[in-house]
């Protein structure tokens, strides 16, 4: 395998079998991998049914992890990046797997991989949006994403979309799979990581689109997990900051 979708999915059984068609629609030999954190509703099962129509040289192209409790959004990506840099993907791309994510943006976001380290689908640049959203959900992002640019000097837009393509290489180099945090602070810890590290990233406009289907993971234990993350991260730079300048 050289290129790999990494999907976490918790109760997606509505949305995993038409989130796969339209992937293999958009690239045919990428293999994707789904990290299922004990789902109730048969999301397993979906998976299992759907492998069995996609094959490579008599390989399977659908591989599912089965972590049989639910284990946080981080560690699901995490772990399936890790079978995918087993398998010798180059490439791994990120994506959620209640279609919010839509696979059509695929092609783009790959071809920019080609010369950038990691490529983020970006809602706030230039073709970017959202669909379906609410004012609350709208600045709540809008909110999170300005704090990360101004707390930790990031200059992407999109800090906190979870739908990106990595190199391999950029995820060892800056010990992404060594991350302690859960939660969806894993999206702007793992990207600040990678600005400090100087690698390439670049941005493609995507269009989010809110869930059909299923029930949405976001509560406010992740939210408030996130703002605590993001703080003690930026306390953490203004001291050592202090320090340096005062030794």
């Amino acid at each position: 395998m050289q290129i790999a979708a990494v999907i976490p999915t918790l109760n997606e059984a509505s949305n995993i079998e038409p989130l796969l068609e339209g992937i293999f629609a958009a690239h045919p030999s990428i293999h994707v991998i789904i990290v299922d954190d004990g789902s109730t509703d048969g999301t397993d099962g979906v998976v299992n049914r759907c492998a069995q129509k996609y094959f490579c040289d008599g390989a399977p192209k659908v591989l599912l992890i089965e972590r049989g409790q639910k284990k946080g959004y981080a560690s699901a990506v995490q772990d399936g990046m890790r079978l995918a840099i087993k398998e010798g993907a180059t490439r791994i791309v990120q994506m959620d797997a209640d279609l919010s994510h839509n696979p059509e943006h695929l092609p783009a976001i790959l071809q920019m991989s080609e010369t950038c380290d990691l490529v983020l689908g970006s809602r706030y640049i230039p073709g970017g949006g959202t669909r379906n959203w609410g004012w609350d959900r709208k600045v709540l992002s809008g909110t999170a994403n300005g704090l990360v640019r101004l707390l930790l000097g990031v200059k992407a837009r999109d800090c906190t979309g979870g739908f990106r393509c990595w190199n391999s290489e950029l995820i060892e180099k800056c010990g992404i799979l060594d991350l302690k945090v859960e939660g969806y602070a894993f999206l702007f810890i793992a990207l600040d990581r990678c600005y400090r590290a100087k690698a390439i990233i670049g941005e493609v406009p995507i269009i989010f689109n809110d869930r059909q289907f299923g029930k949405s993971k976001m509560s406010r234990k992740i939210i408030i997990e996130a703002m605590k993350v993001l703080l003690g991260l930026w306390w953490k730079r203004k001291n050592d900051l202090k320090t340096f300048l005062l030794s």
